[in-house]
């Protein structure tokens, strides 16, 4: 896929899908970029295709292409100061109408570094890719593991950027991502920490038994 086309592929992915706005609230997002997700398994994640929870259960391999959009400013940078957190959360538990454990938290990284990158001087296709992204681990990634009967989950990836002076902090817990309410998440986590998205990829796992 041509990169000039994968933002707007991305978004109309996610609102397809209703990612966008029950994960991302804001519906004029744009991201920045693209994940590559890779399993084990050898299986990838393709903004919303199936995999299995016995293909997804170990922390996959997740890349980042920078992809700004047209519109950008050419001011645009990623210095070597800036850090960043990588998100993966199901709003989906116990199902997609039922809240109660929405959304559930599966992995949360912060303090993770992308190559650097600044519009004005870009000259080399190295600075746009940032492969095996890695951060300080604050909840370990846990696979899908929706329960029977409980219909497709999404799994949500999200790459933000982090506020200069901000350090995100673990939540409390894993359902509601600590916060007692129904359907919190990654959002609430964002709006608290002041961190700004930059790119998603997603996929749907389901219980065998239906």
């Amino acid at each position: 896929m041509p990169l000039m086309t994968i933002s707007d592929s991305v978004k109309d992915s996610l609102t397809k899908s209703e990612v966008v706005p029950t994960v991302i609230h804001d519906k004029s997002f744009l991201p920045k970029g693209f994940l590559t997700i890779q399993y084990d398994s050898g299986k990838e994640v393709a903004l919303g295709n199936n995999i299995r929870p016995a293909d997804s259960k170990n922390l996959p391999r997740i890349d980042f292409t920078l992809n700004l959009p047209s519109d950008a400013s050419s001011t645009f940078n990623i210095s070597k100061d800036d850090r960043f957190t990588l998100i993966v959360t199901d709003p989906d538990a116990p199902t997609r109408n039922d809240e109660k454990w929405s959304e559930y938290l599966h992995y949360l990284a912060v303090d993770v570094q992308l190559n650097t990158f600044n519009a004005e001087n870009a000259s080399s296709n190295d600075q746009l890719s940032t492969a095996d992204l890695k951060g300080r681990t604050l909840y370990p990634y846990i696979g899908p593991g929706p329960p029977p009967k409980t219909g497709k989950h999404r799994y949500v990836f999200l790459l933000y950027k982090q506020t200069p002076g901000v350090t995100p902090e673990a939540p409390k817990d894993r359902p509601n991502w600590g916060t007692g309410i129904r359907g919190a998440g990654a959002a609430e986590y964002a709006e608290k920490y002041k961190l700004t998205p930059y790119a998603v990829n997603f996929f749907y796992a389901q219980n065998d038994q239906q």
